[in-house]
């Protein structure tokens, strides 16, 4: 689980497995894993490390127009 934030130190998430993102990076928290794959926002390259360490597929897409009106890749996914 990707934690930036106030949810670092948040005790709901301290039975889960995390990865902290740095504060500067904190919008690359908002990822979606889909099968063996990880998207990501393009950008953030201290995330994309502690990633890759995991072995997973990355997918790298730029989303910085919808970052610009907070949107994520989360708010554009249906997820089931």
């Amino acid at each position: 689980m990707l934690v930036a934030g106030e949810f670092v130190q948040d005790p709901a998430f301290t039975t889960f497995d995390r990865i902290v993102v740095p504060d500067e990076e904190a919008y690359a928290a908002n990822c979606l894993r889909i099968n063996d794959h990880l998207i990501m926002p393009k950008g953030y390259p201290q995330t994309r490390e502690q990633l890759q360490k995991l072995g997973l597929p990355i997918i790298e897409l730029d989303m910085s127009e919808f970052e610009k009106q907070d949107g994520s890749l989360t708010c554009l996914s249906l997820r089931f």
